[in-house]
């Protein structure tokens, strides 16, 4: 609480050792990850919550940072392995479903990208014109009717989304 994160490292490393198994609420691997995401160590970061993401089978804290630390550094693979385990848990959460879609989108997995946003319009995402505007770009060569009408709604949504104008 008092900031003290290299103090609070050796306890927590400690307190692992003598628990391992523990991967529940308030669990040491957690805490240690925050240590470590305070001091600028992403990658001790980084292993600590594959650890604890190997201990638990829900440990969507892990699962979310794991995602954001591969969007830092573009590791697309990354991104969906760890979305693939977070949605196997939670499957509600619209920013997962973009994560995927964007990493898909990234490795030129243009069917799972499709899907992915597919499933992110049913779960009314906060900008549906780049949702829309995504999934026309990605069926333009295979299903020129249904690429039309998502570049349409996402000149509804955005009427003047220029690269929606420029597809269309």
């Amino acid at each position: 609480a008092s900031g003290k994160w290299e103090d609070a490292k050796e306890p927590l490393e400690k307190l692992i050792a003598l628990y391992p198994q523990y991967a529940g609420d308030g669990n040491a691997y957690q805490l240690l990850a925050e240590a470590h995401r305070n001091l600028g160590e992403t990658e001790q970061e980084r292993a600590v919550l594959n650890k604890l993401a190997s201990k638990s089978c829900d440990a969507i804290y892990a699962y979310g940072r794991l995602m954001e630390i591969a969007v830092e550094k573009k590791d697309w693979q990354e991104v969906v392995a760890n979305a693939e385990k977070y949605m196997a848990v939670y499957p509600l959460l619209s920013s997962l479903h973009w994560q995927l879609g964007r990493a898909n989108e990234e490795l030129s997995r243009d069917e799972q990208a499709i899907e992915s946003y597919r499933r992110l319009l049913r779960l009314s995402p906060a900008d549906p014109a780049d949702i829309n505007y995504r999934l026309g770009r990605l069926l333009q060569h295979t299903d020129p009717a249904a690429a039309k009408r998502h570049v349409l709604m996402a000149l509804a949504e955005a009427p003047r989304f220029r690269e929606a104008h420029r597809l269309l």
